[in-house]
């Protein structure tokens, strides 16, 4: 029985892996991200809302945010406040999966640095990506402490 057992968990363990390397939105999304996490670290606001779908939700801030158009998003990102002296952020860990079809779950965990490399901050987010416009991009953005 336990035989049984052990070889379905590898199979199934097996099936899942041989699914996330053959889905080929995991890797368009992965790249979507990073090229957003390069124009948040530029704090380039113009740029930030372009990774973006509306409606977006966004909960990184106290009140939560729902942005309806591109002008709106632009105007958060530009007021968005960071750590004193933030130079950069680094992915410590990323992990996609699909939720359903159009849905994909991005979590991540980051940490932000000052320009003399000190840590100054350690968090975790959480997005979803939707392929409304024909392109990967947010339309949910959660943001918090690392446990």
């Amino acid at each position: 029985m336990k035989q049984l057992l052990a070889g379905a968990i590898l199979l199934f363990s097996i099936s899942v892996s041989f699914a996330e390397e053959e889905d080929p939105n995991i890797a368009l999304i992965q790249r979507s991200f990073e090229a957003y996490l390069q124009d948040f670290i530029a704090r380039d606001a113009t740029a930030l809302a372009t990774h973006f779908q509306f409606p977006s939700i966004n909960q990184i801030t106290t009140p939560n945010s729902v942005f309806l158009k591109k002008e709106e998003i632009i105007t958060f990102w530009e007021s968005f406040p960071l750590q004193d002296g933030y130079a950069y952020s680094t992915t410590d860990s990323l992990k996609i999966q699909r939720l359903s079809d159009p849905i994909y779950y991005l979590d991540l965990d980051y940490s932000r640095y000052n320009d003399s490399d000190e840590l100054l901050y350690e968090g975790s987010s959480i997005y979803l990506y939707g392929k409304e416009t024909g392109s990967w991009k947010i339309f949910f953005q959660w943001t918090g402490d690392r446990e």
